[in-house]
């Protein structure tokens, strides 16, 4: 009974109590409401530019040094589209403004009074007939390309510019405008634009053609060179009058402007580097901007391109289509000039990049093996090297001109290009040490081991690439550099690759090149000295006035014809051939890229720098005059000469002996029977091997007396018969004929004393007697045999050779 007189006592309280409540439940509900469509909307707006995409598909660009294009490709969808980076230069942005956007800079995305005004046109004429869009949003419809146009898709629109306007400043608005608008065809943005429809960058328009490019986007499929000029003409002529009405050009210029023709027809892209746009697309492919400002020098390419051609043609007529060039800065690595194959597009093969591809080296792995065989103390520069005809396991390398010197300087070796000489200092150098050290020089393509590529590997049996091989003689000249201006110190950055300007070099120093400074020194040295031909008499009048360290290479079967050279300023590379590796005669290096690479350097700057000499890594040496080595104190004749200290590791001369002569000369003793009036003297004495092919090409060689018929025996221990060929533990194969027929094996031998008689014997059979020339043909079985020769005094020699049956493949 209480609480029902309670609820009738305070019933009208309590109800409006209640209703008060309910009336605060809907008041907060509504403010929330609010205040979540409002954080809705705010965060929409804020959010809204994210629905704008625009495609990233680009064309790739190669710029110069000077900031020129000199390469332009279509994007992946085949359009003409470049990254959105360049500024839109001033003639451009006015032109634009006056006509598309005349309140640009004062508005904030959306011109009320322009969209007041077509509100009133469309309700009037029931259809959108002015979209009174600004160039904010145009962009934010750019973004959006396959949106319908509709009156909500307009006013989605007005909201991303109204948020695109508190992103980015008025200059970045109309360069993502300009980037971005079709100029028709299929030409996106203003930059391309430029350069289909006037050959040009955009900075390098006049007027009329600003203007010109200002109203494409307002009717793109209006334009196409040639045609529509009665319609594009007058409006491009109403923009240039309201330009100089607005005060933007005096009356001259527009009327200046007023003359110019429009564009009859399409200006091809440039396409000065296709093949290093090649090369760049595969190290770099997923670049976004596709931008790539690189080192090349723009005029230097042009003259390159103009030289190759005229070459190219030149070795057409000899079946011999494809060259290509590579110029660099030697101590920068940095590359100039890219002709990755010179001739026209339909030419066989053009397509391919020679710079990149992999090619037989030839001879131009000689200069490194010179040098890490000094820089090894292996040798001395100027020491004496065999040359004479040798086999190795079957393995029978022979010198071009099929001549031998017996012995030969190894620098004129190398300035020689001799094989023979260079295979036997890889035998006692090693080829896992040669191998090694040409990795460590930046020789990426040795990608299998030393013992698969074996003695070859220095006669062009390895594969690598003109761009790899340049930058290693790059290297070379540039460790040279840097050891002189770090006064004495290795940067373990001399040895990088070739580059476009792109490259942070490394200051590290440290202790162990792979080429000592010294021995660089004298491989340039030795390479200036290369023996050049005599018909090309204007070559000579060039040496005199550049030094250039050079060297050619002509790969087996005639297929690559190399030269690289290099000087302090500059390194060139040429590749002349084949891109199939068609074979042709006469594709040697030192006729076919030589006269190329001489005048590529005609090209370039003029210079008489040299090379410095590296004296903190060269050492004053006694040096013996005949051998080449340090001098002993048996050699006769010695100079001084600065070599790197390290030789000493070579030994001294062994060639020069103490003898015991006649007044006259004629004849020799042993002290034991020598008579009172003898000459005690110094004699330099070859091995009869290679005495006999040496005294061919030096005349002042004097032979060593014989022995006086006084003394009994020779006790000298010297055997004066030597087997030419073959080498003992040789096999050979029986040559066979056209006919099928066997032919003999010819076994060469020398005597040192000119006139003995040889008796020959072969598996203890006599077979034959020879006099002054000790040269047989035999026609061995197949098997193992041994072969004996001796004279009337009973010296013999012997050896061992094996006849083997020839593979069939």
């Amino acid at each position: 009974m209480l609480h029902i007189r309670f609820w009738q006592k305070y019933k009208k309280q309590i109800k409006r109590i209640s209703l008060s409540l309910k009336m605060i439940d809907h008041t907060l509900m509504r403010m929330l409401l609010a205040t979540f469509a409002t954080i809705i909307v705010v965060a929409l707006f804020l959010q809204s530019h994210k629905l704008l995409t625009y495609s990233e598909k680009h064309s790739q660009l190669i710029f110069g040094n000077n900031g020129k294009l000199l390469n332009a490709t279509l994007a992946a969808d085949e359009q003409w589209r470049f990254s959105p980076e360049t500024p839109v230069p001033e003639k451009l942005k006015q032109a634009i403004i006056t006509f598309e956007d005349k309140r640009f800079y004062t508005h904030v995305g959306v011109d009320l009074q322009a969209l007041g005004r077509a509100i009133v046109q469309n309700i009037r004429e029931w259809r959108i007939a002015s979209g009174a869009s600004t160039l904010t949003m145009q962009v934010a419809r750019l973004g959006r390309p396959d949106a319908a146009r509709t009156f909500a898709e307009k006013a989605l629109e007005i909201v991303i510019a109204l948020r695109l306007e508190t992103l980015y400043a008025k200059d970045e608005i109309i360069r993502l405008w300009a980037a971005y608008a079709p100029f028709g065809s299929n030409i996106v943005g203003m930059e391309a634009a430029a350069w289909r429809y006037f050959g040009r960058s955009p900075a390098d328009l006049s007027w009329a053609e600003a203007s010109l490019l200002a109203i494409l986007p307002n009717a793109p499929s209006m334009i196409y060179p040639g045609k529509n000029h009665h319609l594009l003409k007058p409006k491009r002529d109403r923009l240039l009058y309201k330009l100089r009405n607005n005060g933007v050009i005096d009356t001259l210029t527009c009327t200046l402007a007023l003359e110019e023709e429009l564009p009859q027809k399409f200006y091809s892209m440039p396409r000065k580097l296709p093949h290093l746009s090649q090369h760049i697309e595969h190290i770099s492919p997923s670049k976004t901007n596709r931008r790539f400002i690189t080192s090349i020098d723009p005029g230097l390419q042009q003259r390159l391109e103009q030289l190759a051609s005229r070459y190219q043609k030149q070795y057409a007529t000899q079946m011999i289509r494809n060259i290509a060039i590579v110029v660099a800065e030697t101590g920068s690595g940095k590359i100039l000039g890219y002709i990755g194959n010179a001739g026209k597009e339909k030419m066989h093969g053009s397509h391919v990049d020679i710079v990149q591809s992999i090619r037989s080296t030839g001879s131009l792995l000689k200069p490194f093996l010179y040098a890490g065989a000094i820089s090894e103390g292996t040798i001395t520069p100027h020491e004496l090297l065999t040359d004479l005809p040798v086999n190795y396991a079957g393995y029978s390398p022979k010198n071009y001109s099929n001549q031998y010197f017996g012995a030969i300087p190894a620098d004129e070796a190398l300035s020689r290009s001799l094989n023979v000489p260079m295979v036997r200092l890889l035998r006692t150098f090693t080829t896992s040490k040669f191998h090694r050290r040409l990795k460590e020089m930046g020789m990426h393509s040795l990608n299998k081991s030393s013992s698969h590529y074996g003695l070859s590997l220095i006669l062009g049996g390895s594969d690598a690439t003109l761009f790899e091989l340049s930058g290693m003689y790059a290297a070379m000249g540039r460790t040279l550099l840097n050891y002189t201006r770090l006064s004495g110190a290795y940067l373990k950055d001399n040895y990088h690759a070739l580059h476009l300007g792109n490259y942070a070099p490394n200051n590290e120093t440290y202790n162990q090149p792979p080429l000592t400074a010294g021995a660089i020194w004298h491989t340039l040295e030795a390479m200036q000295n290369l023996k050049r031909p005599t018909e090309e008499g204007r070559w000579q009048q060039f040496s005199s006035s550049r030094r250039i360290a050079w060297k050619t290479g002509t790969s087996y079967g005639f297929r690559d014809a190399w030269a690289i050279g290099l000087d302090p300023e500059y390194t060139v590379g040429v590749w002349v051939g084949n891109a199939n590796g068609e074979p042709r005669n006469g594709l040697v290096g030192v006729h076919k890229a030589g006269p190329v690479l001489f005048d590529v350097f005609r090209l370039l700057p003029a210079s008489d720098n040299w090379f410095p000499t590296p004296w903190d890594d060269l050492k004053e040496t006694e040096i013996c005059e005949h051998s080449g080595k340090i001098a002993s104190k048996n050699c006769p004749q010695t100079k001084k000469d600065f070599i790197p200290a390290i030789a000493a590791r070579s030994g001294s001369c062994t060639f020069c002996r103490p003898v015991l002569v006649s007044p006259d000369l004629s004849t020799r003793f042993y002290r034991q029977c020598a008579p009172q009036n003898y000459i005690d003297t110094a004699w330099f004495v070859l091995p009869a091997s290679q005495e006999w092919y040496y005294r061919k090409h030096n005349s002042q060689y004097q032979t060593l007396p014989p022995l006086s018929k006084k003394c009994s025996g020779d006790q000298s221990n010297e055997n004066p018969i030597a087997i030419i060929y073959p080498h003992s533990g040789s096999q050979l194969v029986i040559p066979v004929n056209i006919h099928g027929e066997k032919n003999e094996i010819v076994f060469q031998a020398v005597h040192k004393w000119p006139g003995t008689q040889l008796f020959w014997y072969l598996n203890n059979q006599f077979i034959a007697q020879t006099t002054h020339y000790h040269q047989i043909g035999i026609k061995p079985e197949i098997g193992l045999h041994t072969l004996l020769i001796e004279d009337p005094e009973g010296n013999r020699r012997t050896m061992t050779f094996q006849i083997v049956p020839k593979k069939m493949y």
